[in-house]
């Protein structure tokens, strides 16, 4: 579904990407490893077109759409949760929903509020609790629940895991796993190789923005060399 080549891009003068590659399949579970700083989120927001690239090529269900503005590549069918999550504080849990709202491709069963509600059952309890009186994690739910109201059929997880306590961490573990049981494609950023062991196929591995390994994510967690360089 999503294949990205040879990709660079910079902040300023600081080169960040040098040459990232990979690819997403059907139904997969990719995740991207490694520590903070590596260039993880970088990627994320180069596929998303945030950040514009300065090299190589992304493309999404077989057409090209490196450098598109974000709007457009979301229409085209990718969705993007950030680190940051960017919910509405002053909304409810109702109306952020409703803000992100598409209509479903053909083919592609819709994401309703009551799927998402069964898929996190606390938001449920807190349907008209405005976002800014939730919590950390809530919030990081809302912000997952509220891009697959666009009814993306590929997901871009940042960091989802990120400042979560442990009760919370487990929840957001089902819940992408529901995701995956769903047959929804994901792209996982983790810098905790724990979590991310419980949910992803494959995985990459980032060192200073270059790709230092890929493979079978019981694979990558078994190479000596990479569990030293996880710190696990």
């Amino acid at each position: 579904m999503l294949e990205v080549a040879g990709l660079h891009a910079h902040y300023g003068r600081a080169h960040i990407l040098h040459g990232v590659s990979l690819r997403v399949g059907a139904g997969e579970v990719v995740c991207l490893l490694g520590r903070n700083g590596a260039g993880k989120s970088t990627t994320m927001k180069a596929i998303m077109g945030l950040v514009p690239p300065s090299a190589g090529t992304v493309r999404f269900l077989g057409r090209e759409v490196t450098g598109q503005a974000p709007h457009r590549i979301a229409r085209a069918g990718l969705g993007y949760v950030p680190e940051e999550r960017r919910i509405f504080p002053g909304l409810t849990v109702l109306e952020n929903l409703e803000v992100g709202r598409r209509p479903a491709p053909p083919g592609l069963r819709p994401w309703t509020v009551e799927r998402l509600f069964a898929l996190f059952p606390s938001l449920a309890a807190l349907r008209h609790r405005p976002g800014g009186r939730m919590s950390g994690g809530e919030q990081q739910m809302l912000t997952i629940a509220r891009t697959l109201m666009g009814n993306p059929r590929l997901l871009l997880l940042d960091e989802p895991s990120e400042g979560l306590a442990p009760v919370i961490l487990d929840r957001m573990a089902e819940a992408i796993a529901g995701l995956k049981a769903e047959g929804l494609s994901i792209l996982l950023s983790e810098q905790n190789p724990g979590f991310a062991a419980e949910l992803a196929d494959r995985a990459y591995l980032l060192e200073s923005g270059a790709l230092r390994h890929e493979a079978p994510m019981a694979a990558l967690l078994a190479d000596e060399e990479s569990r030293r360089y996880l710190l696990i």
